[in-house]
Formats: C-alpha cells, sequence, structure tokens
C-alpha cells in the first residue's frame, strides 16, 4: 500500500503519518518550507492503521484554515471595482478617469500587486510617462502635458485609498507625497480693459454686421439647366443689411445678461444654464447656488450689474417660473447657444488669444483677489470646500499688482535717519569716512 506521509511498523505494531498543511509555510534555519503534522500510534495491523490514518488526516485538514487567497493586482481590483467607484463622480470626471486608468494605470500597474505599488515603483511610472510619451494619430511622438501626468498620478491614489477602506490593503503603500509635476497656471482672466470690450460687444450692432459680411460670404456662382442655364448663387448665408442679420443681432444681444451674471457671479456654465430664481433673492440681494460639482452651497451678493441683468430676465416676454435663463419659446437655454455666442463675442472684443468660457469664472476670482478680499470669501462666492481650492483662481489683476511699485516707490522717497551713534569725542570722518546722516533708500 502506498499512501504519501504514510508508513506502518508490523514487528513494532505503530504506525506514523504525516500531513502537509496545504498553502501554509513555516521558517526553518531561513529556509520556508511547507508546514507539517505528525503522529504515532499503536495499531495491530495495517487495516487498523489505515483507517487511524485517514482519521488523523481529515483531523488536520479540518482544523487547518484555508489558504489565504493571493494578493490582488491593481488590474484585478480595478476590474471589481471600478464600475462601482466611477458612479460617486459625475459623467465627465468618469469619463476622464476612465479613459486615463485604461491608457496609463493599468499598462504599467495591471500586473503588480496592489501592496508593491510603492514610492519608488509610482516614481518609475511618472519618469516612463516622460520618457516615452505618446504618438499623436499623423504618427508625431510628444511628450505628455505635466496636467496629464498629475492626473495619472491622482487617478492611481483614489484607487489605493479605496482599497485601503474596502480592507484590501493594511496600509497605504505610497509613503510621502506623489512625485507631481510642476505646473503653470493659465493667465486667462481679463484684463480690466478687455473685460469693457467683451460687455460692450452686446451692443456692437455696426461690428455684428461687419462681422457677418466677412463671416458669411455668398456661396459660388453655378450655372445649371435645372434653372434654365442662369448664373444662380448656391450656399451663401445672411448679408450685412438683410432683416436676418438684424433678428440674429438682437438674439446675439439678449444673451448678454447670461454673461454679465457669469461675470458677476462665478458660476461655472452648467450652474448658470441650470441657475433657479429658487436661487435668486433680489430683495435681500444674494445668489445662492448649489454647484452641480461639488455640491458646496455659493453664495454672491448681488451687484448692480447683476442685479439690472436678472430684473431684465424677469421682465421679457417669455419667463419660466423655474429657470432664469430660457429661450423666446421658454425652454432651457441652450449650451451650443451660449458658447457661438461667446465666441462671437470674443471677437467683436478684439479678443484673438486663448480665452474659455470658464475664464469667466475665474475673471470673477481675480476682480475679487484684485480689491483686497480673502481667500476665505472669494472660496465661499466660488463654491469650493476650502479656501486652497481657491488660491488658482484668486490672482490679483496686473492693475492691483502695479501697487506693489507704488508702495515701494512711496517708502523709497522718505528720508530715512542714520541710527549710527558715534562715541563721544570722535569725528565722523574718522569713524565712517562719510559726512551724510541722512540718506534716501532711493539714492
Amino acid at each position: 500500500m502506498n499512501l504519501p506521509g504514510f508508513r506502518f511498523d508490523a514487528k513494532a505494531q505503530l504506525a506514523h503519518f504525516e500531513v502537509v498543511l496545504p498553502g501554509v509555510l513555516a521558517s526553518k534555519r531561513g529556509k520556508r518550507k511547507f508546514a507539517r503534522r505528525r503522529r504515532t500510534v499503536a495499531a495491530k495491523d495495517v487495516i487498523e492503521a489505515t483507517a487511524k490514518f485517514h482519521a488523523f488526516r481529515k483531523e488536520i485538514l479540518e482544523a487547518t484554515p484555508p489558504p489565504p487567497a493571493p494578493p490582488a493586482t491593481f488590474g484585478a481590483y480595478v476590474a471589481e471595482h471600478w464600475p462601482t467607484m466611477k458612479k460617486r463622480v459625475s459623467e465627465r470626471t468618469a469619463a476622464l478617469d476612465t479613459d486615463t486608468i485604461e491608457k496609463r494605470l493599468l499598462p504599467f500597474f495591471g500586473a503588480l500587486e496592489l501592496a508593491k505599488i510603492t514610492g519608488p515603483v509610482v516614481r518609475d511610472f511618472v519618469g516612463t510617462l516622460r520618457r516615452d510619451g505618446y504618438v499623436t494619430r499623423g504618427g508625431e511622438k510628444k511628450a505628455f502635458a505635466p496636467d496629464t501626468i498629475n492626473m495619472a498620478l491622482r487617478a492611481l491614489r483614489k484607487i489605493l485609498r479605496d482599497a485601503v477602506e474596502r480592507g484590501e490593503l493594511a496600509t497605504y503603500p505610497i509613503r510621502g507625497k506623489l512625485p507631481l509635476e510642476k505646473t503653470t497656471p493659465l493667465r486667462l482672466e481679463l484684463s480690466r480693459d478687455e473685460l469693457r470690450a467683451f460687455v460692450g460687444a452686446f451692443d456692437d450692432e455696426a461690428g455684428f454686421r461687419a462681422m457677418i459680411a466677412e463671416e458669411h460670404a455668398a456661396g459660388p456662382i453655378r450655372i445649371s439647366d435645372h434653372f434654365g442655364g442662369k448664373p444662380r448663387v448656391f450656399g451663401g448665408g445672411l448679408t450685412r443689411d438683410s432683416l436676418g442679420a438684424g433678428y440674429y443681432f438682437e438674439r446675439f444681444r439678449a444673451s448678454r445678461v447670461l454673461f454679465v451674471v457669469a461675470l458677476e457671479t462665478g458660476l461655472a456654465k452648467k450652474d448658470l444654464l441650470g441657475l433657479r430664481w429658487a436661487s435668486v433673492d433680489l430683495e435681500n440681494g444674494w445668489v445662492r447656488a448649489t454647484r452641480g460639482k461639488t455640491k458646496v452651497e455659493a453664495q454672491v451678493p448681488i451687484s448692480a450689474a447683476c442685479r439690472a441683468a436678472l430684473k431684465d430676465c424677469k421682465e421679457r416676454d417669455v419667463v419660466s417660473p423655474e429657470l432664469v435663463f430660457v429661450t423666446e419659446e421658454g425652454r432651457p437655454y441652450p449650451a451650443s447657444t451660449l458658447l457661438r455666442h461667446f465666441t462671437i463675442a470674443k471677437l467683436l472684443a478684439g479678443i484673438r488669444r486663448r480665452f474659455r468660457f470658464h475664464d469667466l469664472r475665474h475673471t470673477f476670482a481675480s476682480r475679487l483677489a484684485s480689491r483686497g478680499q480673502s481667500l476665505q470669501v472669494i472660496a465661499k462666492a466660488l463654491g469650493h470646500t476650502t479656501a486652497r481650492m481657491a488660491e488658482r483662481y484668486a490672482r490679483p489683476d496686473e492693475e492691483a499688482m502695479r501697487g506693489i511699485a507704488a508702495a515701494l516707490d512711496a517708502d523709497s522717497s522718505a528720508p530715512v535717519k542714520c541710527a549710527f551713534e558715534m562715541p563721544p569725542g570722535a569725528k565722523l570722518e574718522r569713524v565712517m569716512g562719510i559726512e551724510p546722516t541722512t540718506f534716501s533708500l532711493g539714492s
């Protein structure tokens, strides 16, 4: 009879048993081997010894806990939990994170155990992104932008922290801070002159009609037998002095109120188009709107320009009982129309540089910072959860920064008396070698 771990000594009537514990390792003299259990029992014959061996084996195996599951890899964890995790954020954020995970994180970390994603490994990941970059559709190799690398690192951190909360990781494996890339903040907010030109563009009918003449030129002339062989203009668009151009301008001018409210409240595009009258308190002068992104309430006192724009909305022929901004048909104002009118206003204002709709929000925060408002106040107005989040928005404009030079110049022009005291009886020439006791910082 050949049973692994079974040996019977018929002469001594002794049976020797040995059972290997599956998945349980033991260390001995620096070597790791599978743990074993042994027992010697008396038995009158091999039949009794065999029965006792099977009983012993059953006893040991049932008392031994099952071997632990292999450590979860990053790829396995993402496959199991990311479909649920992404439901916590907005659709746009979920789409961006999913794209980042699939294109950046899984190719590098997919086969790694979660606990082995340590600081050095993450720095290797960043180095790989820097070195390899990406290839465009045209076959051109380009380097990743710092923001792209940082987005990947933040998505990685989000998954690792979720693994800690679920108990898949005992501790967060990355010590210290993430190796985030340094980024140069964009300075795209409107200057004071640009702001005046942008708002004034909505009253520039002459400029609008001139733009119509340039942007909506007539199409090519074609001769077709279908029309009797006579020359005919195909395509084309509005003419400068047409009634259609006038109607188009009136629609453009009517959208001015949206941009004024955006500039005076700092609301993001989605929050602006979804602004409800329930969030507007004209009597006490407040706009209190819960942001769709952070679910934090933005609180902004209503300025004179904002009040005039909101009253205009109240007095129009078509007013919604719920939404502040609606079309002539009473429907929610389309984002596509808002962005089209934004582009027109930029053209008429002569703004040819990069300038996005979201930079109206930056402009709002910059105006507050330029007038000495604290970060706490600006964060409250923007609907941010912390004052630190407002730092990237709240940049004083150039006019405010010029006050530094004025303050320094004022200091420099004031005479400063020398605090040096000469020893009694000593002459100034012997001690300092100079005569003036008063000097100017500007000299």
